[in-house]
Formats: structure tokens, C-alpha cells, sequence
């Protein structure tokens, strides 16, 4: 992975392999934002309506900030939804293999390692992993689903890690 700025963007040039695990993270993860929320499973409905570690008996104290959380977190959704499509399309030089680059307006980096940050968050839900395990070693976990999980966590966690490590200087 090399990345350099170019034209006020980010272009992010990646491997073969890489290229092909991005491509699959973000395929999964517009997939997931085009779903109505109600229409997700339990956990992920929960996470995007802001109901996953809420003491219920300090419920009624928080329902006007929950509302306003559960409005936010869906807006979120269409827009980082609108910008998938447009790294996703088929002119997109992501999809080219003979390209295999991103680019990335600066004024869209911080959705783009939120939409990194979604696909990990969303993984762990799914598969029931927890902060500690997203560090295991993939090479040691028996279960082939959860093996997988890991490895594009930990993917797409050097990916936002590059990135910000570039921006940082």
C-alpha cells in the first residue's frame, strides 16, 4: 500500500490482495448500509440505535439524546452509503485491477476510516467479538467464520492505521 496526496485528495495506491480484501470489505458494507435498520438483527439494531451498553434503569434520562443519536447515526449512514457508491462504481479505478487506487477528497478522509471503523464494529457484532479478541492471532483461532472475521479487522485496522500515520506526517 502506498498512499500520496494529489489535487487536494488522497490516493491510496494498494496490492492485488489488498485491493481485493478492500473491495470485499466495502461490497459487505454497503450491503449492510443499504438495509433498513429495522430490518437488521437484533445486536446490529441495537448498535445503530445507540442501545448497546445503556444501563436500562437510566433509560427515561436519556431518551431525548438517544433520539437525537439514533437520528444522527442513520444520517451517517446515507452519506457514508452515498460515498461507497461513488468509490464503488464501476468507473471507480478501485475496481480496475490494472488501477487498483482510491482516491479520497480531504474533505471525506475522516468518513472514510469511519466507514473502515463501521465494517470492523459491525464484524465484531456479528460474530460476537470482543475488544480483546480483535487482537487474537488469526492463526490460532479453530472456527473458519471467526478466523475470517479477524483477519479483515485486523485488515482493515492497518489500513486506518496507514492512513492516519500518513496524515500525522
Amino acid at each position: 500500500m502506498k498512499i500520496r496526496e494529489e489535487n487536494e485528495e488522497l490516493v491510496i495506491l494498494f496490492e492485488p490482495t489488498e485491493r481485493e480484501l478492500l473491495l470485499s470489505s466495502l461490497f459487505e458494507l454497503r450491503k449492510h448500509y443499504q438495509q433498513e435498520i429495522s430490518q437488521l438483527p437484533e445486536p446490529l439494531k441495537k448498535f445503530w440505535l445507540g442501545e448497546l451498553s445503556r444501563d436500562p434503569q437510566l433509560q427515561s434520562e436519556f431518551d431525548d439524546l438517544i433520539e437525537d443519536l439514533s437520528s444522527e447515526r442513520i444520517e451517517l449512514r446515507s452519506e457514508r452509503l452515498r460515498l461507497l457508491e461513488k468509490w464503488l462504481s464501476r468507473e471507480s479505478p478501485l475496481r480496475n485491477p490494472s488501477k487498483g487506487y482510491l482516491r479520497i477528497a480531504k474533505k471525506d478522509i475522516d468518513q472514510f476510516l469511519c466507514l473502515l471503523n463501521d465494517r470492523r464494529l459491525t464484524l465484531a457484532i456479528i460474530h460476537g467479538i470482543t475488544e480483546e479478541q480483535m487482537d487474537w492471532d488469526p492463526f490460532l483461532i479453530k472456527s473458519k467464520p471467526l478466523q475470517q472475521a479477524i483477519w479483515e479487522i485486523h485488515f482493515l485496522a492497518y489500513l486506518q492505521e496507514n492512513c492516519i500515520s500518513y496524515l500525522m506526517g
